[in-house]
């Protein structure tokens, strides 16, 4: 079977941007080793002059030079959208797997296609700052209006999770398969070697992610506990300016400059390093649909602290495999953070409840053998 993925996807596999690209490098991988599977991977991109292939892993990529345009209005039926669809064409896959905002709405395909809802823009917009953020009134209404329409002729969805699910029920009449995002299958196997009193989080220095309120939390807990040794290492992009810039005053108004620690993006294995090393992990975002970083974390039986919103009560079962906050309350997570770091059996407890949690649903042997049944029951 000669599948397609459409998808953002990085030239070093070990250091994926963002949770789509370590989602698609995860099952990648996972398919390439199948026998019956030849996989190849379109990417539209700005930086690329020209047409570039390139096979390694099994995986082949083409590399499209993408225009410009917005691509708000080149899904709309732009230069790149049309040069996606004739390369595509071209290409003769049996079977695309949109893994990209494009798929909303891909038009003209000779083959069938199949199409993951890894988020929605709309929802996304609204709970960004700085220049993420500017006319986030009007950018999420035009998004919502996209998802609407594209969603509505869809024939072939897959749902990461029960909140994707409920969102798109009522707005499509596509057959929707549940399927799970992959996690690399390394997490499972990290070896336990926790610092005392460590705590790590994931995520954009950003308002959706929550950063400031994690901040105080653990300025909180830091108070609570003052005769242990705390960290807090956050790992993720630093693109806001203007909400890093709060972000580190807040960390100065706390005098905790020795104490949180944030490293920007980093690879795959320095993510492994810190899970580690961490006692818990946390992720207080205000709008996510099935975050990579809390799948990792669990894997790696870490207890997991995350917001009782979207997609992330779907993944930690509240008070067995972690804690469900609610994100603006720093109070209760700094409660949640004494808790655990108070009870030994029961940060371990948890963190067992968690990794088992994660090899039923984010083992990528499993995720693969799903996504191939779906190809086969479309084609």
């Amino acid at each position: 079977m000669k599948v397609a993925f459409v998808s953002r996807f990085p030239r070093d596999i070990n250091t994926p941007h963002g949770g789509v690209e370590s989602a698609t490098v995860n099952l990648a991988l996972a398919l390439s080793v199948k026998k019956n599977i030849e996989l190849h991977i379109v990417v539209l991109d700005k930086k690329q002059k020209h047409l570039e292939i390139e096979k390694k892993k099994g995986i082949t990529t083409h590399r499209i030079p993408a225009p410009n345009t917005p691509q708000i209005f080149d899904i709309l039926g732009g230069p790149g959208m049309r040069e996606l669809i004739s390369y595509l064409n071209s290409l003769k896959p049996d079977i695309v797997h949109f893994h990209e905002t494009y798929g909303l709405l891909a038009r003209g395909l000779s083959m069938p296609h199949i199409f993951t809802v890894h988020g929605f823009d709309s929802e996304n917009i609204l709970v960004e700052s700085g220049i993420r953020g500017r006319f986030k009134i009007v950018r999420s209404w035009l998004w919502g209006l996209i998802e609407k329409i594209g969603l509505s002729q869809k024939k072939y969805i897959i749902s990461i999770t029960p909140y994707v699910k409920k969102f798109i029920e009522k707005k499509t009449t596509a057959r929707i398969f549940d399927i799970d995002n992959a996690i690399d299958k390394k997490f499972f196997n990290i070896k336990r070697g926790e610092i005392d009193y460590r705590i790590f989080s994931a995520g954009w220095i950003s308002q959706r992610k929550n950063t400031k309120t994690l901040i105080t939390a653990f300025a909180l807990s830091v108070k609570a506990m003052p005769d242990k040794k705390m960290e807090l290492i956050i790992a993720g992009a630093k693109r806001d300016t203007a909400y890093l810039k709060e972000v580190e005053d807040e960390i100065k108004k706390y005098n905790l400059e020795n104490k949180i620690f944030l490293i920007g993006s980093v690879s795959q294995d320095k993510i492994k390093e810190e899970l580690s090393r961490a006692g818990l992990f946390i992720l207080a975002s205000y709008q996510e649909n099935a975050p990579m970083a809390v799948a990792e974390a669990m894997a790696s039986a870490l207890p997991v602290i995350v917001s009782n919103r979207c997609g992330m009560p779907y993944m930690v079962k509240d008070g067995e495999s972690g804690f469900l906050v609610e994100p603006s309350d720093a109070e209760d997570i700094a409660k949640k953070i004494e808790i655990l770091f108070r009870d030994e059996k029961l940060r371990l407890k948890m963190g067992l409840a968690a990794k088992n949690r994660a090899i039923e649903k984010f083992s990528p042997d499993n995720v693969a053998e799903k996504t191939i049944k779906a190809y086969e029951a479309i084609l």
